[in-house]
């Protein structure tokens, strides 16, 4: 079989959208903890809250119309060219974004991966094709198109080294490599390429301002790449795409970072610990992962463990199911608190032991 073989588009679900995790709002039984989300593990910052209070009124006025002092900022923040960044309505924003304004070319997408680099190709009539991670290798060649990578990769957390992907971008013009780095900051690896920006006419970084802070209801996020790929996308991209209090919130955390080294590897050592009592499991099968989350492989259908947990337990996780490439039995679990995820432990043992 052809490692790059073209395989039929995944199935959109009956509003026309993919499943994603945390989908609280779906049920009515009180969640205890969401393992669904790949978010800040703490929650958001007691600060930030105190300050998106004490800015609420800004919601009267209109937002600015390109987001212009939070790309100021940004630019600032990463060393770059204001015309070197675009600030969007959340990551997801940006990839329709790009999707659109490469319609009906080629794209190629690593799988298993995040779900909305194929819906969006989809909807704008690219012609897909999919590889596995591990045909990711040094002196590879790359077709004419665009390259979908997130790294670290969700649902995986598999971790793509910038020694690689820099050898990718450089010897493969004719590809335009977009990569997702919405949860870089959650690894212990120096991974984000983004002083690349502007480097290479063919690389688009993609990040995310509300995964550090677990705030992923104000939908912030931002592109980096060379001025010419940041003016074409930005003329599909309508006016006040961002509300004020996200662009606060954008303020805030550009000035008051909340993950150091300290917490990353409070945090990474909770995932170990957490991965090995799952692990203990008779006949559960946890993949390694480069950050907090990760996927576990269970005896029971995702989707009849996820309802299960939910109405006798009270806990969430990720029915990663409808992952390309992943089986009915795999689901995608964040780590917590040692509280909470001892939780889930307890829960899993009383249902499969």
């Amino acid at each position: 079989m052809n490692r790059f073989m073209k395989v039929p588009v995944l199935t959109l679900s009956k509003s026309g959208q993919f499943h994603h995790g945390n989908d609280s709002y779906r049920f009515r039984h009180e969640i205890k903890a969401d393992f669904s989300t790949n978010t800040w593990y703490l929650g958001p910052h007691p600060d930030l809250l105190k300050y998106l209070k004490n800015e609420v009124a800004c919601i009267a006025n209109y937002p600015e119309l390109q987001s212009e002092s939070l790309t100021s900022q940004l630019a600032d923040y990463h060393h770059v060219a204001e015309d070197q960044v675009l600030v969007c309505n959340g990551t997801a924003e940006a990839i329709f974004l790009i999707a659109l304004c490469h319609q009906n070319k080629a794209s190629r997408i690593i799988k298993p991966t995040f779900s909305e680099y194929e819906h969006a190709c989809q909807v704008h009539n690219h012609q897909l094709s999919f590889c596995g991670a591990n045909f990711i290798a040094p002196g590879m060649n790359t077709p004419e198109g665009l390259f979908w990578l997130c790294n670290p990769n969700n649902p995986t957390g598999q971790v793509y080294s910038r020694e690689l992907l820099q050898d990718l971008i450089k010897n493969n013009p004719q590809t335009l490599f977009i990569i997702d780095e919405a949860y870089a900051d959650f690894c212990i690896d120096a991974i984000s390429l983004a002083d690349f920006v502007g480097k290479f006419k063919n690389l688009l970084i993609l990040k995310s301002m509300t995964k550090n802070y677990c705030l992923p209801g104000l939908r912030l996020g931002y592109v980096l790449g060379h001025h010419t790929q940041i003016k074409e996308i930005t003329n599909y991209r309508p006016p006040w795409a961002v509300n004020s209090l996200a662009l606060k919130a954008g303020e805030f955390a550009l000035n008051h970072s909340m993950i150091g080294d300290d917490e990353r590897l409070t945090y990474l050592g909770l995932a170990r610990e957490f991965q090995t009592e799952l692990s203990k499991l008779n006949a559960f099968e946890v993949l390694s992962s480069s950050t907090g989350y990760f996927l576990v492989k269970t005896p029971m259908l995702a989707n009849e463990l996820k309802q299960l947990l939910v109405s006798d337990f009270g806990l969430l996780v990720r029915d990663a199911s409808n992952f390309r490439g992943l089986s009915d039995n795999h689901i995608r679990v964040a780590t917590l608190t040692r509280e909470k995820n001892e939780m889930l432990v307890k829960a899993l043992k009383s249902i499969f032991c």
